[in-house]
C-alpha cells in the first residue's frame, strides 16, 4: 500500500497543489465560523460542549481537506476557544486543566482523521486510475481483435499509445535486407518521423530498450522499445513522450509494456493469418491444377485416340479405302477435333472469368434473339431432338452482354442434350417482368440428386466421373460465373415426371429505351 500511495502522490501532486491555498483557507474559516455560531450560546453551553463543536469542525476539515489544513484548523480552534470561551475569556490563558486535555484530544483527532481520510482519497484515486488503465486496455484489445491487416494494427497501436501516454510515436520494422526502416505507408498526424535509425537498429539487434531514461543514448528525447514476439524481435517502437512521468511511473511503464505486448501478439496473429491464407491458396491452386490435369488427360484421351487412329488409317490404307470410308474417317477427325476445341474454349473462358478479365458489354437486346442465336449454334447437335420454346407475350428488352448470355444458353442446351435420352424433347421458357428476366431450360433425363444440386456448379465436378459423356465439368461453372457477373443467380431442380430444370434470373436495373413511332408522310 505504501508503494501505491507514493505512486499516486507523485501522480496527483500537481492536482493537489492547485487547491492548497483553498484548503488552508478552510482550515482558518471553519473555526472562525464555529466561533460566530457558538458565541450567542456561551451562557448555555459548557466549555466541554463548545470543544465538541470545535472538534466537529476539525473533523470536517480533516476529512475534506487533509492533514495540514486540519492541524491549522485545530490550532485556530484552540486559540479561539481559549480567547472567547475558556475562563478567563478574552485571554489566551486556560485555567482549567480539563480544557487543556480537550484541546490536545482535538489536535490528535484532527491528525488521525486527516491521515485516514488521506488514505481513503489515495485509494480512491488509485482505483480510478486503475479503472482508466483497464478501460484503455479494453479499448485497445477490442480494436486489435477486430483488425485483420498489419497496417490496421499499426494505426491502432499508434493512436492508442498517443492517447494514453502522449507524444508522437511510430513502429519501425526491418526491410528485406533486415535493416530497420520507416514503413512505406503514409504516417498518421501523430506519427513520429524523426527517430534515429541507428539506435533503432541497435535496439532491434539486441532486444534492449534505449533512449531517454536508459543507460544507452540517455540524451535522446525519445524512448526506443524492442517489440519482442514469440519468434524473436519483430520491430521497434519509438515513443517521444510529452510528460516523462506518464511512462516513468512503474504502473504506467507496466501499462506501456502491456500495450506493446498486445500489439506484438496482434501483429504476429495477422502475419500467421496471412501465411495460412497463402498456404490455403497454394493448396487450392495445387488441387485445381491436379483436377485440371486429371480431367483434361481423361477427356482428351478418347478424341486423340480417335484422331490418331483415323489419321493413321488414312495414311497407311489410303488405296484400299473407299470414298465413303475416307469420308467417315475425315468426319470422325473433324468431330473429335471439334470436341477438343470446345474443351479448350471452356477452360480458357473459365480462366478469364475467374481472373476478372471479362468486362460486360451490355446492350439492349430482345430475349428471343439470344435464344434463337443459341439454337442456331447447336442446330447440328439438336437436329434429331425436338426443342419446345415458350415465349411470353410482349417480352421486354433486356440490358445484357448478348455474347456471354448466349454462351450460357448454349452450355445449358448442350448439357440437356448430353444427359437426357435421345429423342426426348427439351423445353425452353422465357419470361420478363419490369424487374427481371427468367429463362428455364428443362429436359427429360434422369434428374440430379438433391444433395448434388449445388455441387454441380463447382469447377470440374461431375456426377459420374467415369462416363461415356465427354467434358471436364466446366460448362455449368461458366454459366454460374456469367449469370452472377450480370448480378443474377442460377438454380437447378428436378421436374415432375423426371428430368432436370435449370432456371436463371437476371435483374433488370434500367428501364428499356422507348422507340418513337415513325411519322407518316
Amino acid at each position: 500500500m505504501k508503494s501505491i500511495s507514493k505512486v499516486t502522490e507523485k501522480h496527483f501532486d500537481r492536482q493537489g497543489s492547485e487547491f492548497s491555498y483553498i484548503y488552508w483557507f478552510w482550515g482558518i474559516a471553519v473555526p472562525l465560523l464555529l466561533t460566530l455560531i457558538d458565541w450567542p450560546f456561551r451562557q448555555i453551553l459548557t466549555p466541554s460542549n463548545i470543544l465538541l463543536v470545535y472538534l466537529l469542525g476539525v473533523f470536517f476539515v480533516a476529512i475534506r481537506f487533509g492533514l495540514w489544513p486540519s492541524i491549522l484548523g485545530a490550532l485556530v480552534s484552540a486559540a479561539a476557544f481559549a480567547f472567547f470561551f475558556a475562563p478567563p475569556i478574552f485571554s489566551f490563558a486556560i485555567a482549567d486543566p480539563e480544557n487543556l486535555v480537550g484541546l490536545a484530544v482535538m489536535l490528535l483527532v484532527g491528525a488521525v482523521t486527516s491521515n485516514l481520510a488521506e488514505n481513503v482519497r489515495t485509494q480512491t484515486r488509485v482505483a480510478e486510475h486503475r479503472e482508466q488503465r483497464a478501460a484503455a486496455l479494453y479499448r485497445l484489445s477490442k480494436e486489435l481483435a477486430e483488425a485483420r491487416l498489419e497496417t490496421e494494427i499499426i494505426e491502432i497501436g499508434v493512436r492508442h499509445i498517443h492517447s494514453e501516454f502522449g507524444g508522437r510515436n511510430t513502429f519501425l520494422f526491418p526491410d528485406c535486407n533486415g535493416l530497420v526502416c520507416y514503413p512505406d505507408e503514409p504516417p498518421l498526424g501523430i506519427s513520429l518521423r524523426g527517430a534515429d535509425l541507428s539506435i533503432a537498429r541497435r535496439v532491434f539487434s539486441n532486444g534492449q530498450m534505449a533512449g531517454y531514461g536508459t543507460d544507452t543514448a540517455p540524451d535522446e528525447t525519445a524512448v526506443y522499445i524492442s517489440l519482442n514476439g514469440s519468434t524473436g524481435t519483430i520491430g521497434v517502437l519509438v515513443l517521444e513522450p510529452v510528460d516523462v512521468c506518464r511512462i516513468s511511473v512503474p504502473e504506467q511503464r507496466q501499462l506501456l509494456d502491456t500495450f506493446v505486448n498486445l500489439i506484438v501478439h496482434a501483429l504476429e496473429r495477422a502475419k500467421l493469418a496471412e501465411q495460412a491464407k497463402d498456404a490455403t491458396l497454394k493448396m487450392q491452386a495445387e488441387t485445381l491444377r491436379n483436377s485440371l490435369l486429371s480431367s483434361i488427360s481423361h477427356d482428351l484421351r478418347t478424341p486423340l485416340a480417335t484422331i490418331v487412329g483415323a489419321a493413321s488409317t488414312l495414311e497407311t490404307d489410303e488405296e484400299r479405302l473407299t470414298k465413303d470410308s475416307r469420308r467417315k474417317l475425315v468426319g470422325a477427325i473433324s468431330e473429335e477435333a471439334q470436341r477438343m476445341s470446345e474443351l479448350t474454349t471452356k477452360i480458357l473462358e473459365m480462366a478469364r472469368l475467374e481472373a476478372g478479365e471479362v468486362l460486360l458489354n451490355r446492350q439492349w437486346y430482345a430475349p428471343e434473339e439470344i435464344v434463337g442465336s443459341a439454337l442456331r449454334r447447336l442446330d447440328k447437335k439438336l437436329k434429331n431432338r425436338q426443342v419446345n420454346v415458350h415465349m411470353a407475350d410482349n417480352l421486354a428488352l433486356i440490358h445484357v452482354d448478348a455474347v456471354l448470355l448466349q454462351q450460357v444458353m448454349v452450355n445449358l442446351l448442350d448439357n440437356a442434350d448430353k444427359y437426357s435420352t435421345a429423342g426426348l424433347p427439351i423445353d425452353i421458357s422465357v419470361v420478363t417482368t419490369p424487374f427481371s428476366l427468367s429463362i428455364t431450360v428443362a429436359d427429360r433425363g434422369q434428374g440430379i440428386p438433391e444433395d448434388l444440386q449445388q455441387k454441380i456448379f463447382d469447377k470440374f465436378f461431375r456426377i459420374h466421373t467415369e462416363s461415356a459423356q465427354s467434358g471436364v465439368g466446366l460448362g455449368l461453372s461458366i454459366c454460374r460465373a456469367i449469370v452472377e457477373a450480370h448480378g443474377g443467380d442460377i438454380q437447378v431442380s428436378n421436374r415432375s415426371g423426371g428430368g432436370s430444370m435449370f432456371q436463371l434470373h437476371i435483374p433488370i436495373l434500367e428501364c428499356p429505351p422507348t422507340i418513337d413511332p415513325e411519322e407518316k408522310d
